[in-house]
């Protein structure tokens, strides 16, 4: 899943509050649509967000004009070599060239004249006019702004924590590793039961281990390893992954060998050996007997196993829903199914101390996420939703993960656009006050400590026991 955010910036700074009254009209069978617009009260200046419809493939919009509704003004000229990946966003800023009023339109046309989609509206809304639902709804104003993103106001009523759902103060930094990482796709994390951590791109359908060492607190590149299918070929749209003692688990949304076409699939691979090489999957479950007909882009977008329900939880991103499912046998078994309230469903991490699932979106919902835990019989949740952490911006970390070592527990995130440099972005938090568990300097500390109390409580204690022998009779 790809939620990139082109930005073409002007200037300007415009006010105003009345309530807007849109309508919009198609003129056009091009994939792209007006799907969001400003015209008041943005600090930068009023702007129009468009977005591709198309799942599978790009738009190249070079030479496209946007203009409002005064038709002396001079339209925008969109700069070329600028395309709209499937299912993103592009966003240009209408000021200095001109600004959009509380009665205005907004039309948008290609290269060649041709009217592809238009919106009016009589009045300034109070935070933006957009598409409900995200690029297929009817114009209506906004929740709040979401500029490159998604419009969804599929959350507007649940009750949001202000307090984000990673510890605070977290430094999270991109990790240096090398210039296989430097390039977007990053999209899926996890964590096996010893530390070591395991990455898949869904670009190049790549599988990643990296290592992390406790003195330096540095990861580095363990091996890396090509995917296939079961017969050979194929490259694997690698979304999510999951390691179990079984084997590695990679969500699945189509054969980048063949884009169109959705398959939405999770693949077993067996534990490879050595540092690198072609792994192909050791089985396949094909899902769409669950999810129905999906865009070639929609499909399985994270993976996670919850051990004390011995199921697998999969993250479809179009639905936003969340399927519960046996892999056991050949054939996957649907134990349940949950439909989160966000537009999609991005990443899932475990958390073995409080038995807790994370269930997160990405910059599409502000990455915002919800827990839930398993009551023996179903997964549940209070449908609390809670922030992002603090300490990072509104990326698209389309992977999680988190493991709970002796005294520290680490953090990372697979961010698919690189923004920082990396596709990695880690952090880590001291979960031990002293030195920690296991080293002779905390065992010593710990034997001192004890004696020292009994020391102290001995000392206390005498001169009372003094007093009353002296006041005896005996």
């Amino acid at each position: 899943m790809r939620h990139r955010l082109a930005l073409l910036t002007v200037l300007a700074v415009s006010t105003s509050t009345a309530i807007a009254a849109p309508a919009a009209l198609a003129q056009s069978t091009s994939p792209v649509v007006i799907n969001e617009v400003e015209s008041n009260g943005d600090a930068v200046g009023d702007w129009v967000e468009l977005a591709n419809t198309n799942t599978s493939e790009s738009v190249d919009i070079s030479g496209w004009t946007i203009i409002d509704g005064d038709a002396t003004h001079t339209p925008i000229t969109i700069p070329e070599g600028t395309s709209i990946e499937s299912g993103g966003y592009y966003v240009l800023h209408t000021e200095p060239s001109f600004g959009l009023g509380g009665a205005d339109s907004v039309t948008l046309s290609d290269a060649s004249g041709t009217v592809i989609d238009t919106v009016s509206w009589t009045a300034h809304a109070a935070t933006t006019l957009g598409r409900l639902p995200d690029m297929t709804g009817d114009f209506a104003e906004t929740p709040a702004p979401t500029q490159g993103l998604r419009n969804d106001d599929a959350t507007a009523d649940n009750p949001v924590q202000t307090v984000p759902y990673s510890p605070a103060g977290l430094t999270i930094s991109p990790v240096d590793l090398g210039a296989d990482f430097t390039g977007e796709d990053f999209s899926g994390a996890d964590f096996d039961a010893t530390g070591r951590a395991w990455v898949v791109n869904n670009g190049t359908g790549e599988l990643f281990a990296l290592d992390y060492d406790e003195a330096t607190k540095t990861y580095t590149e363990a091996g890396h390893w090509t995917l296939h299918y079961a017969d050979g070929t194929g490259t694997p749209d690698s979304e999510g992954v999951a390691v179990t003692d079984s084997g590695i688990y990679v969500a699945t949304e189509r054969n980048n060998d063949d884009k169109a076409v959705s398959r939405p699939s999770v693949l077993r691979f067996d534990l490879p050996t050595g540092t690198d090489g072609e792994l192909n999957a050791a089985a396949e479950w094909n899902l769409t007997e669950f999810t129905g007909e999906l865009s070639a882009n929609g499909g399985a977008e994270a993976i996670e196993y919850v051990p004390e329900a011995g199921l697998f939880a999969v993250g479809i991103e179009s639905t936003g829903e969340v399927l519960f499912l046996n892999l056991d046998g050949e054939k996957a078994e649907l134990a349940q199914r949950y439909a989160s309230p966000f537009a999609a469903v991005a990443s899932l991490n475990y958390t073995a101390s409080t038995k807790e699932l994370r269930v997160a979106c990405d910059d599409a919902c502000d990455g915002q996420s919800l827990l839930m835990t398993y009551d023996g019989t179903e997964f549940v949740t209070d449908g609390t939703i809670q922030a992002r952490p603090e300490g990072i911006d509104n990326l698209a970390t389309e992977g999680f993960a988190s493991y709970e070592g002796t005294c520290e527990t680490r953090y990372l995130w697979a961010d698919d656009g690189a923004t920082l440099g990396s596709g990695i972005l880690a952090a880590s938090q001291q979960t031990c006050a002293d030195t920690p568990a296991g080293s002779s300097t905390g065992f010593f500390a710990s034997i001192l400590a004890f004696f020292k109390g009994i020391g102290n409580s001995l000392s206390s204690f005498l001169p009372q026991l003094t007093a009353l022998f002296k006041g005896s009779s005996l």
